[in-house]
């Protein structure tokens, strides 16, 4: 046996961090996990990403070693070829990955791997493998498209019990108690029926019946609420003041498959005096199975305040159900529960890989970036104040590794990594607005009678997002299509079910006409040249792109425009928003207190930790080992 067969590897990613803000922070002390792994580790500032700089394909990077055109992961969503190209499902199948990944390639050794919340991993195929979620952003996300899941995790969405009108809130009234039993409210306290209508459910829910009793039990007016399933003491689930959280409730809800048990949190966000303002936010409900492989594995991980939920949070906040401090609590109780199931498999299995994902950080800067960066903020007396808040959340997850780091000895390489940064969202820009005006894409007419008659908004709508309208492509007259984040095709005859343009010459030229426009383009707005690089499929093989699951054409954005990441290209620097991956690599084998000034690509992941451990290389992976970062980078040599 050598030295590094008895290692063990931990890969710990988080989702979309300012590299160079976690850097800072960690060295002033105000992540105490990763500066400690900074201090007796190296850590990257020129971490490079793959394009498109976005969830699934980089994440994919990772575990795979492998560029996107080998891995096959090459956006957000897939685009299969033959399909319509207005076809795409989400790509956080493992059965769409081409490339074999880490776990997999440690189950072929006879190895044992713990796979926590890594996007694009569901289902794990393997032996020695153990999985908790990774077909999605969080615990019990589901993005996989078809029969497989639904593009909405959990049982169901949040909900809200209020006596105001909100948005997709249940709406009550309160009245003066009567017919409680074993719990004696006095004579002014007051009740409510809710009956909450589940929002967006995985499967068919019946609505739930919840009853809500008010006192005052000071001078001051009303300050508790009671929440139970009948009016009676045995069936209460919450007893609740003003910004306390309940227990974690296991309920059973009547869904179209049967009943199911699901688990809930309660927060009395908001109660007047006079009981005229009433608010009380539920989390959840979350689904206490689906999410482990093997199942029987699910009914081990118990965490008494953490919840295994899905997206969280932030559509309750835009639509004013909740503050931000609610928002931060509730990624800290996904967090909580990410460690806890962690921990429950580190100190029960027998592992030699693990990998979790933690995806805080990409919710913060998808929806504060207006609030946070003075380049953007609309409001620059608030910047400081929601600077503490992002901090908080980066806590958070520090808090998270801390424990996980817990079950790491002496003989452990952990790593943290993540897929992208982040920057604010800025001018749009919209490939195919651009195609449109070149020729190259023709819409059918709209008819004069479209906008009229009854419309009923959307719930994003509701939430302030911008909805771009739909219009119809007129493919007999389309010669290019642009779809995703970074991709446009030419459509092609024998290809594309709707192809117009011959292969061979015309196809080149098509592809040429398609890098004139996007070179050549000049916002209205801004009176700047968006696209920063387009490329033909030939030429993108440099940036990793060259399989037929990529555009015939690939570009970027000028970080001036575009989505909080994406678009841009992984050097991407706008305000406080800096694209670049993260990297910070500890443990036996690895230099001490260094700083790694070398490009290290997420390629190089795979194979450095496999180096270090021993653990055998994915097969098709791509990168190189990270020689700067290792103790003696002659260790195999002399071992010879």
């Amino acid at each position: 046996m050598t030295e590094n067969s008895r290692k063990k590897a931990m890969i710990i990613g988080i989702d979309s961090p300012i590299a160079p803000r976690l850097y800072r922070w960690a060295l002033e002390g105000k992540l105490p996990a990763l500066r400690g792994l900074i201090e007796r580790g190296v850590y990257a500032p020129n971490c490079l990403v793959p394009l498109p700089t976005i969830t699934p394909p980089n994440w994919t990077t990772i575990a795979t070693g492998a560029w996107p055109g080998t891995h096959g992961i090459t956006d957000f969503d897939v685009h299969l070829p033959g399909d319509p190209l207005s076809t795409v499902h989400k790509g956080f199948s493992a059965e769409d990955v081409q490339a074999e990944t880490l776990w997999q390639a440690a189950d072929r050794a006879g190895k044992t791997s713990i796979v926590v919340n890594w996007p694009t991993s569901w289902p794990a195929q393997g032996k020695h493998i153990y999985q908790i979620s990774g077909f999605g952003l969080t615990p019990t996300d589901w993005e996989l498209s078809g029969p497989r899941g639904s593009s909405l995790g959990m049982i169901a969405l949040d909900a809200l019990l209020t006596t105001d009108y909100y948005a997709y809130g249940t709406q009550v009234d309160f009245n003066r108690a009567r017919g409680w039993t074993g719990l004696e409210p006095g004579g002014r306290a007051l009740e409510a029926t809710a009956t909450v209508e589940w929002h967006r459910p995985t499967v068919r829910i019946a609505p739930t019946r919840w009853h809500l009793l008010v006192e005052a039990t000071g001078a001051q007016g009303y300050d508790t609420v009671t929440v139970a399933t009948a009016k009676q003491a045995s069936a209460v689930i919450a007893r609740l003041k003003v910004g306390e959280w309940s227990e974690n409730v296991r309920l059973p809800f009547d869904t179209e498959r049967g009943p199911e048990e699901a688990v809930v949190k309660l927060k009395l966000v908001e109660l007047a005096a006079d009981a005229r303002e009433f608010r009380l936010y539920v989390l959840g409900p979350c689904a206490l199975h689906g999410w482990g492989r093997p199942a029987s594995l699910e009914a081990e991980i118990e965490s008494a305040a953490g919840l295994p939920t899905g997206k969280v949070g932030w559509e309750a906040f835009a639509l004013g159900w909740i503050d931000i401090d609610t928002v931060v609590e509730s990624f800290h109780w996904q967090d909580a529960w990410l460690a806890d199931a962690s921990l429950r498999l580190l100190q029960t299995r027998p592992w030699d890989l693990y990998c979790i994902h933690l995806h805080d950080p990409d919710w913060i800067y998808h929806w504060l970036t207006d609030k946070l960066d003075p380049l953007t903020a609309t409001k620059p007396e608030e910047v400081v104040y929601w600077q503490g808040v992002e901090l908080r959340f980066y806590q958070s997850v520090d808090w998270a590794i801390g424990r996980i780091l817990t079950a790491a000895d002496e003989n452990t390489v952990v790593a943290i990594v993540s897929d992208h940064g982040a920057k604010t969202e800025t001018a749009h820009f919209d490939a195919n607005e651009v195609l449109e005006q070149a020729g190259l894409l023709v819409y059918q007419p709209e008819s004069p009678n479209a906008n009229e008659g009854s419309y009923l908004p959307t719930r994003e709508e509701v939430m302030g997002r911008t909805v771009r309208r739909r219009r119809q492509v007129d493919w007999t007259r389309t010669k290019a299509f642009a779809q995703r984040s970074v991709h446009v095709y030419v459509n092609t005859v024998g290809r594309d079910p709707d192809g117009i343009v011959q292969p061979g010459a015309e196809y080149e030229e098509v592809v040429r006409q398609i890098l004139d426009a996007l070179h050549g383009y000049v916002d209205p707005g801004t009176g700047r040249r968006p696209v920063s690089l387009a490329l033909g499929r030939e030429d993108a093989r440099i940036i990793g792109h060259h399989s037929a699951r990529s555009g015939d054409v690939i570009y970027a954005v000028d970080p001036a425009f575009g989505h909080e990441h994406g678009q841009q290209l992984t050097t991407a620097r706008h305000g406080i928003g800096d694209l670049h991956g993260l990297f910070i690599l500890a443990g036996p084998g690895v230099k001490r207190g260094a700083t790694i000034e070398r490009s290290v690509w997420l390629t190089d992941v795979a194979p450095t930790v496999c180096h270090l451990t021993g653990l055998p290389v994915p097969r098709q992976g791509e990168g190189a080992v990270i020689y700067q970062a290792l103790e003696d980078p002659d260790g195999r040599v002399n071992e010879l």
